[in-house]
């Protein structure tokens, strides 16, 4: 019983943690009543637009309601050819419409988006001779003249 206190703590401490970084207010309950959770998808019913909810890499598991798995990351040519079916990587207009300013580090809502990490996600933007990536850390777009920099990928699609 002495070992196992210790280790409930521990539990309770990490889970505590992972959710510390949303604000609870309305607007984090209005951001989140705007998508429809189905497994691994999130429709937004606001924007039309479907996401999965996992960072490419990573699986959802049902069972324990959240993102599994290592985020993989690849360069934006990498990138642009990853999503199949409708699939594909988001504009940074997109990446604006997930952004959760009630949150931070990841700026998402980890309740719609579990086990997002506060990383570069790449965007469907090329001006050249600039790409742009989206910072789930702050929530903001980013331009970079390195199209091999290794960032990771989250796919939307269309409708639902």
């Amino acid at each position: 019983m002495r070992t196992a206190l210790p280790v409930v703590l521990a539990l309770l401490v990490t889970t505590n943690t992972a959710l510390a970084d949303c604000e609870s207010s309305d607007a984090a309950v209005q951001g989140a009543a705007r998508f429809e959770i189905s497994g691994d998808l999130a429709y937004d019913k606001t924007t039309d637009l479907t996401w999965q909810r996992c960072s490419v890499g990573q699986r959802y598991d049902t069972s324990a309601g959240t993102c599994v798995g290592t985020t993989s990351k690849f360069t934006f040519e990498e990138a642009q050819t990853i999503g199949t079916g409708g699939w594909r990587t988001p504009t940074l207009e997109e990446y604006g419409t997930i952004v959760a300013r009630y949150c931070r580090d990841p700026a998402v809502d980890l309740t719609v988006f579990p086990g997002t990490i506060s990383e570069n996600y790449w965007s469907s933007i090329f001006t050249n001779p600039m790409t742009w990536y989206f910072s789930t850390r702050g929530g903001s777009p980013n331009p970079t003249y390195y199209t091999s920099m290794k960032y990771a990928v989250r796919l939307v699609k269309t409708g639902r």
